[in-house]
C-alpha cells in the first residue's frame, strides 16, 4: 500500500477515545447535531423523496433505517438516502484548504453503519471523528477541483474510513477500504458547476454510499488497489503532482472537528458573506428597489456562485449557489431560509427582474484574506443615494462561529414541520450526550416521527 494509504489506515485503526480531547470530541457533536438539523430541512425535498422510495423497494440484512421515516433498507441505500438528505439544502458544514468540501457528509453513512452493527454512542462518535478527519486532512494535502474531480471523492474515503470503524476493522482490511473508495469514486466536478440539478446534492450522497458498500466489501475480503494516489495511474496521475500525506488531527496536531464552518444560511458557503452583507442594508432600503447593485468579494466566491449561469435561476440547485439571486431575495425579503427557494419565490417577477441590476466583482484584498475570511462588500444606489454595507468575515466561518445556543436555533427552524415541537427539546438533549446513547439502533428509531 502506498503511504496515504497506509497513513489513513494506521490513523484509522489506532485513535482511540483518549486520544481525542474535549474540545474535539464537543466540535464533532456540534457538528452532528448541525448535520441532523440539515436532514430534517431536506426530509421532504424532491430527490430525497425519491431515494426514500427507493430505499422502500430494498431489503438487507444486516439493515439500517432512512431517518424519520424509518424505512429499513440496506446500509448502503440508508447511507444515500440519509446523505442526501443532509446535502438537498447546501446547509451542512464546510472546510475549506487545498480543496474545500463538506466534511460532516461522512457522518449519515457512518451512522447507517453504526445503526446496522447496533453500535454504542461513544463508539459510533469517535467513527465520525476519523471519518471527518479523514477527509479535512485530505482537503489539506491534494487539489481536485482543478482538475475537473468533484471534492466529494474525499467523501467516499472518509465514509470508507468511517464505516472500517465502526466494523472494527483491521489496519490492513482498512487499506484495502480506503483503496477501492478511491479507485472507485472519482466523480465530476461538473455535478455542481454552471446550472445545476439534483445531482449537486446526488454526488456527496453517492460518494458515501460507495465509501460504506467499499469498507463492507474489505469486512468480506475483497482487495483493492495498493498505489492508487501515488501510482501514475492513479491520483497523482490525474492530478500532474503527488499528493501530499496528510496530517491527522492528534499526535501533535490540532484536530478539524471544531474548525469546519457551520453555514448560517442554506446556500453555497462562498456566498454567505454576500447574504450577510444584504441583510445588513435591508433595512436601509425600506422596501426600495436599487436601480444598481455591486457585490464585491473573493475570487472564488466570484468564481464559483457568480458566474454568467447564475443570473438565469429556475430551480432551487441553481438559486442556492447564485450570488446574483442570494443578494436580491434577501435585499427583498431580509431574511434567507428554506422558504426563499420555493419555485415560487424564485419565479416571482420582482427578484427576477433585480437579478439584471446586480454585478458581482472580485475585491483583490479579500482574496488575499481568504479562506482565512469570507468578505463581502455591496453597494446599492437607489435615486441617486448609495447605501453600502461591508462583512470583513461572515458569521459562521471557524474564526468568526455560531455558538451552541444559535445552532440550535438553526436546528428547531430546520426541524419546523416535520418533527412535533414537543420532541426537539429531548432530541437535542439527546444529541448532545450523543456518546452516552447505548444503541445507535434504538437512537436512530427514536427519531421516527
Amino acid at each position: 500500500m502506498d503511504a496515504i494509504i497506509h497513513a489513513i489506515a494506521s490513523y484509522a485503526v489506532g485513535l482511540t477515545r483518549d486520544d481525542v480531547p474535549r474540545a474535539a470530541l464537543h466540535g464533532m457533536k456540534r457538528r452532528l447535531v448541525d448535520t441532523m438539523g440539515c436532514a430534517l430541512g431536506g426530509f421532504d425535498g424532491v430527490p430525497v423523496v425519491i431515494a426514500r422510495q427507493i430505499a422502500a423497494t430494498t431489503r438487507g440484512e444486516p439493515s439500517a433505517r432512512v431517518f424519520f421515516s424509518g424505512e429499513q433498507t440496506t446500509v448502503d441505500t440508508a447511507a444515500f438516502a440519509n446523505s442526501l438528505m443532509v446535502r438537498y439544502l447546501d446547509f451542512n458544514d464546510t472546510y475549506m484548504a487545498r480543496e474545500g468540501g463538506h466534511p460532516s457528509d461522512t457522518i449519515a453513512g457512518t451512522l447507517a453503519m453504526a445503526d446496522a452493527a447496533g453500535l454504542a454512542g461513544g463508539d459510533t462518535l469517535l467513527a465520525m471523528v476519523v471519518a471527518f478527519e479523514t477527509v479535512c486532512a485530505l482537503a489539506e494535502a491534494e487539489r481536485l477541483g482543478a482538475h475537473g474531480i468533484d471534492h466529494s471523492l474525499h467523501v467516499a474515503i472518509g465514509s470508507a474510513v468511517g464505516a472500517s470503524k465502526v466494523m472494527n476493522l483491521s489496519e490492513e482490511q482498512t487499506a484495502h477500504a480506503v483503496a477501492m473508495a478511491t479507485a472507485s469514486n472519482v466523480s465530476l466536478k461538473a455535478s455542481r458547476d454552471g446550472q445545476l440539478s439534483m445531482w449537486k446534492a446526488g454526488s456527496a450522497a453517492n460518494a458515501a454510499k460507495g465509501g460504506v458498500f467499499c469498507a463492507r466489501l474489505a469486512s468480506m475480503g475483497m482487495t483493492g488497489p495498493g498505489e492508487v494516489f501515488m501510482a501514475s495511474g492513479g491520483l497523482a496521475g490525474v492530478l500532474g503532482e503527488m499528493p501530499e500525506v496528510p496530517q491527522f488531527g492528534g499526535r501533535e496536531q490540532p484536530f478539524h472537528t471544531d474548525r469546519s464552518s457551520i453555514k448560517a444560511f442554506p446556500a453555497q458557503y462562498n456566498a454567505q458573506a454576500a447574504i450577510w452583507a444584504a441583510l445588513a442594508l435591508h433595512d436601509s432600503l425600506d422596501g426600495q428597489r436599487p436601480d444598481e447593485i455591486v457585490v464585491t468579494s473573493y475570487g472564488h466566491a466570484v468564481r464559483s456562485s457568480a458566474d454568467p449561469t447564475k443570473w438565469i435561476v429556475h430551480d432551487r440547485e441553481t438559486a442556492d449557489h447564485s450570488i446574483p439571486y442570494l443578494v436580491a431575495v434577501a435585499l427583498a425579503d431580509g431574511e434567507v431560509t428554506p422558504a426563499q427557494f420555493t419555485d415560487e419565490r424564485i419565479a416571482d417577477t420582482a427578484i427576477q427582474e433585480l437579478l439584471p441590476r446586480i454585478s458581482v466583482r472580485e475585491d483583490l484584498s479579500m482574496t488575499a484574506a481568504f479562506p482565512g475570511a469570507l468578505a463581502a462588500h455591496i453597494s446599492a444606489v437607489v435615486g441617486g443615494r448609495t447605501f453600502e454595507a461591508l462583512v470583513p468575515n461572515a458569521k459562521g466561518h471557524e474564526l468568526n462561529p455560531l455558538t451552541d445556543a444559535e445552532i440550535e436555533t438553526k436546528f428547531r427552524s430546520l426541524a419546523r414541520g416535520v418533527m412535533p415541537t414537543a420532541r426537539v427539546d429531548g432530541v437535542l438533549a439527546r444529541l448532545w450526550k450523543f456518546d452516552d446513547e447505548p444503541s445507535v439502533t434504538a437512537w436512530v428509531e427514536s427519531l421516527r416521527v
